[in-house]
């Protein structure tokens, strides 16, 4: 493919843009502002009461924003939204992610804030949240081997959105090239020059509408970034727009049908629960403990000494995905002979010596029938001044109970990933 200097596409697409000039006095739009900014506050005062600094606007009061707002250049509203959410994204150490400088956020969250929305032709389509703010809807596909990610977002505040495709490969952040679908440069004045962003070793293309609509009547595409190119099948992906349009619309929460389908099915393949070791437990979400007195046992167990995921015990508290993953590794292991994947504590994610001290658990957010609950402490065993450690915990409702399905301890660190390298 021959690659050309690529021209920079706006950042923000359709109307609401997060650089349109709004006027002070536009109620919906600093309603809006209040609402997103003190909703990042609560969630990350959540997870670190720390994070609270009302001198740098990093607070709960809904009234006060708004009235700022209303007095404010829309421009200098909008940097505020953005620079709130990176204060609160820091403070978390990451628990929260970082915005981009348009208000919007990357379609890659790692898995990590990612929740399954749908399915339709062979595309997995997930919503994916801040804390409780909607941040974008994404569709991956790994046909032929060949892994991409096509999603939205949504910027904050208004409704600006960017189109934006992910591929795996490594680039430098202000790269340039080109996306051709069938052999062919996309028509109507879309162009084949990209630009975008990198997220670790992935590769983001910011779209334009012409550019979307190509990809929609394709049948193969090629995204060509620096020397290299990457080609895709686009098989399905007409369909895997629709419902990534739909998934926005509804800012990724599941449609109420979709929902008491699967709930349905569910309850029809569920087998008889066996009592636990608290006594007589029932069928559904609510067998066992709730999220965060889960993940506090984990931590009370390793305190009185003892360790929850023993492999005798683990499957109490983990899915049935990560209890065969470490089972494997665990072979794996035995059978070559050298160390496993899992070489830090999956408490804290590091090799160090741990001494719980300072254990705080909260649930920080709950959609339908998964759960994330935030575990703060000190490592007792570096004295008083040890920093405060932030861990983060997914949960899902199942046949059992609630179980974690995975573990998080930075940005680019968690138990999952870890196991799937």
């Amino acid at each position: 493919m021959h690659h050309a200097r690529a021209l920079t596409i706006a950042a923000v697409l359709a109307s609401g843009s997060a650089f349109a000039q709004g006027q002070p006095g536009d109620a919906h739009f600093c309603r809006q502002y209040a609402d997103t900014v003190a909703t990042a506050v609560e969630d990350a005062t959540k997870n670190n009461p720390a994070c609270l600094n009302p001198s740098a606007g990093v607070h709960s009061d809904r009234n006060s924003h708004t009235n700022w707002c209303l007095r404010t250049p829309s421009e200098k509203v909008e940097g505020a939204s953005v620079h709130i959410r990176r204060l609160a994204s820091k403070c978390t150490s990451g628990f929260m992610p970082a915005p981009s400088d348009y208000g919007g956020y990357a379609i890659m969250g790692a898995g990590q804030f990612e929740e399954p929305y749908g399915q339709t032709r062979g595309w997995n389509v997930m919503a994916a949240f801040s804390g409780r703010l909607f941040m974008y809807c994404v569709a991956t596909n790994d046909a032929g081997g060949r892994s991409v990610r096509l999603g939205v977002d949504q910027a904050m505040p208004g409704d600006g959105r960017q189109w934006q495709l992910a591929v795996p490969i490594r680039s430098n952040k202000d790269w340039q090239g080109r996306l051709e679908v069938d052999g062919q440069e996309p028509a109507h004045r879309a162009g084949a020059d990209v630009s975008g962003d990198t997220f670790a070793d992935w590769t983001i293309a910011w779209l334009n509408l012409g550019q979307l609509d190509a990809l929609k009547q394709g049948k193969t595409a090629v995204l060509g970034v620096g020397k290299r190119d990457y080609d895709f099948s686009l098989a399905g992906v007409a369909a895997a727009i629709t419902k990534i349009e739909e998934c926005r619309s509804r800012r990724g929460v599941v449609p109420a049908s979709a929902t008491t389908s699967s709930q349905a099915t569910q309850m029809v393949q569920q087998a008889p629960v066996q009592p636990g070791p608290g006594g007589p437990v029932t069928s559904g979400a609510a067998i066992g403990p709730e999220p965060a007195d889960l993940v506090e046992s984990i931590y009370r167990t390793a305190i009185s000494g003892g360790d929850a995921f023993d492999r005798r015990t683990r499957a109490r508290y983990l899915s049935r995905q990560l209890v065969s993953l470490i089972a494997e590794d665990e072979q794996n292991s035995r059978k070559q002979q050298e160390p496993g994947k899992l070489e830090y504590s999956l408490l804290s994610g590091s090799q160090d010596m741990l001494k719980i001290g300072n254990l705080q658990v909260a649930e920080v957010s709950r959609q339908h029938d998964r759960a994330t609950v935030s575990v703060r402490f000190r490592n007792a065993a570096f004295g008083g001044t040890a920093p405060v450690e932030t861990v983060t915990y997914q949960l899902q409702a199942g046949d059992q109970g609630w179980r974690v399905t995975n573990i998080i301890y930075g940005p680019q660190h968690s138990l999952l990933g870890t196991l799937k390298r």
